[in-house]
């Protein structure tokens, strides 16, 4: 357990790191190089400028939640959490992984949906009803909110590429021609489904783990 709470606490700072890097790379950037959009994505600047910030937040946020006792993850959980965020707003937007790396946003869309699953289920565990035939409920319950996650994530993708002109739904090829038809609705799609298909892999790994391990009282 020590182990894994000093890890938690390498990968915070290492990551948070990366972010305020990120900060400065893009500022200079479009201060230096009068760069106005990304010659990569051919996204504004600023919105990568954003998704840094966003990404300063989302480790700060949870790391002052824990420090007043009002987040209580495990740290294996919570390492994974950061590891998530590293690799999906990190490699993923800020160094372009989803368009150099093919399957790397359906895998962390799956991923998303375990990792999204055990946060969910070890939070309903958490609550003070503890009847053990209310099991299978917890467990829809918690692929349910997993989904609901999924969901609000691709309704800020479509919001994005609206207003701020993004790509974020892959509804424009390489070229900046527009998708239709079936192939419009691909990338939305396969995230909504990868999402699932991980929330399911980690329901089951928990009754696999109920049914064949010696039970403990947290996943983690």
């Amino acid at each position: 357990m020590e182990r894994l709470e000093k890890l938690r606490n390498c990968l915070e700072i290492a990551i948070c790191s990366c972010f305020i890097a990120s900060i400065f790379f893009y500022g200079s950037q479009y201060a230096y190089l009068h760069t106005q959009f990304d010659f990569c994505t051919n996204d504004p600047i600023w919105f990568f400028m954003i998704q840094a910030f966003s990404g300063i937040l989302a480790v700060v946020v949870p790391y002052r939640l824990r420090r007043n006792g009002k987040l209580s993850l495990s740290p294996l959980l919570y390492s994974l959490y950061l590891l998530f965020l590293f690799a999906s707003l990190f490699l993923g937007e800020l160094c372009h992984f989803y368009l150099l790396v093919s399957g790397w946003d359906s895998l962390l869309h799956f991923t998303s949906g375990i990792l999204l699953f055990f946060v969910f289920f070890e939070w309903i565990r958490n609550l003070q009803v503890k009847d053990n035939s209310s099991t299978v409920f917890y467990l829809i319950l918690a692929i349910c909110c997993s989904l609901a996650v999924g969901s609000v994530w691709e309704i800020y993708e479509f919001i994005s590429d609206g207003i701020f002109h993004t790509n974020m739904q892959r509804f424009l090829d390489m070229n900046g021609n527009v998708f239709v038809g079936r192939c419009a609705l691909m990338d939305t799609m396969s995230d909504l489904i990868f999402g699932f298909l991980g929330s399911v892999l980690g329901g089951i790994y928990y009754i696999y783990t109920q049914k064949y391990k010696e039970k403990s009282k947290s996943l983690f």
